[in-house]
């Protein structure tokens, strides 16, 4: 093929030249412009008007005076208070960037599921809920099924039974999911006993405890915690059977999403309400998914997206920073795969708000990852 090269031209330039670059450019060129900077080299003899472009994996500062072809330098030859700036514009850059993916929903990509661990408590038969701890890093909350007492259960990413201990004063019906929050600067467990499979029950309960005390090396130090708040719940619409709650601290809302064999899945929002345990509060339904058999859900700390999951895979919306989740489930989801599990009920976003955490109803119980890419 013929014709002209319209390659952007790179000139490398040795230590060796460095400092005849410098003088050249500098006496053939005004001021670059009110973007660019007066670079000096190492000996700090040397000037060079010039606005920074990037800079490689190598090390290598790429510099723009104003011509066709852009400077290479060494980063090891630019003066030290050059060198800070290339640095602290890098991390500028780069916060900037975040923040404009941050308002672009459905951009967090995962990558392959890998298994960590099996739970080594025995006691833990049927976990339907998954939460992280608020407190210690790499420690999770679980709970079973119904027909169980109201207990929580805590382990660590390699499976390691760290105890457990009681709601007092709470019978277990049908516990379905768990969620972790820091709220008015407490962090904070929210239980749903929000299962209804016969369809029965016009009441639902949530209830909210603070992270019960846990040492990571010895695990629980409390045999029971007091609920702090219980929340009556009812939907707007029709009785529900529900596995799937999370809270937003941002928006101060709880999310409810119910299970259907169908995909017409309905998605309920109630703002976080008075502490009033005779009061039964009406859950707002704000959307519907087009998906069967959700069984799991959670909220980035940041309030920015919601992972639900089903008996297969898990499904991600994400909402800007001026939008309401009422748009954001209105919006196609990100889907994200998950390894197959025996009856899969339990996800929850880590410390990070990004890596994922799964575990399954079914022994022996496993603890599943999904990192972000």
């Amino acid at each position: 093929m013929t014709g002209a090269d319209n390659r952007p031209r790179v000139h490398i330039v040795s230590p060796l030249v460095l400092r005849t670059i410098f003088a050249a450019i500098l006496l053939a060129l005004p001021l670059f412009s009110a973007h660019g900077r007066t670079w000096t080299d190492a000996s700090g003899q040397n000037r060079l008007d010039a606005e920074l472009v990037d800079v490689n994996s190598e090390g290598r500062v790429f510099l723009n005076t104003g011509r066709p072809a852009n400077v290479e330098i060494d980063l090891k030859e630019l003066s030290a208070a050059d060198q800070q700036y290339v640095r602290d514009e890098l991390q500028r850059r780069r916060k900037t960037l975040e923040a404009e993916l941050s308002d672009k929903p459905g951009l967090v990509q995962y990558g392959e599921p890998r298994k960590l661990a099996e739970l080594a408590n025995p006691a833990i038969t049927e976990s339907s809920g998954i939460a992280c701890s608020r407190v210690h890093p790499g420690v999770f909350w679980t709970h079973n099924d119904a027909g169980h007492e109201g207990r929580l259960y805590a382990f660590d990413l390699k499976g390691r039974d760290l105890g457990s201990c009681l709601l007092a004063g709470i019978d277990a019906f049908d516990w379905e999911d768990i969620a972790s929050f820091t709220m008015d600067g407490k962090n904070c467990l929210l239980v749903g006993d929000i299962g209804n499979n016969g369809l029965h029950a016009d009441v639902q309960l949530l209830y909210l405890v603070e992270e019960p005390p846990l040492d990571p090396a010895t695990g629980v130090k409390v045999k029971q915690v007091p609920v702090v708040q219980t929340i009556n719940v009812a939907y707007e619409d029709r009785l529900r059977n529900c596995e799937a709650l999370a809270v937003d601290v941002t928006t101060r809302t709880i999310l409810i999403i119910s299970k259907e064999k169908t995909p017409a899945t309905a998605v309920y929002a109630l703002p976080w309400p008075k502490n009033d345990p005779q009061k039964v509060c009406t859950a707002k339904k704000i959307a519907t998914i087009k998906f069967p058999l959700v069984t799991a859900m959670d909220v980035s700390p940041d309030g920015r997206r919601a992972i639900v999951g089903t008996y297969r895979h898990a499904y991600e919306f994400s909402r800007a920073a001026n939008e309401t989740w009422d748009t954001a489930f209105s919006r196609k989801p990100v889907e994200v795969v998950l390894p197959v599990r025996r009856q899969g009920e339990g996800i929850c976003y880590g410390p990070d708000g990004k890596t994922l955490y799964l575990t399954s109803e079914k022994r022996p119980t496993p603890l599943w990852e999904v990192p972000v890419q």
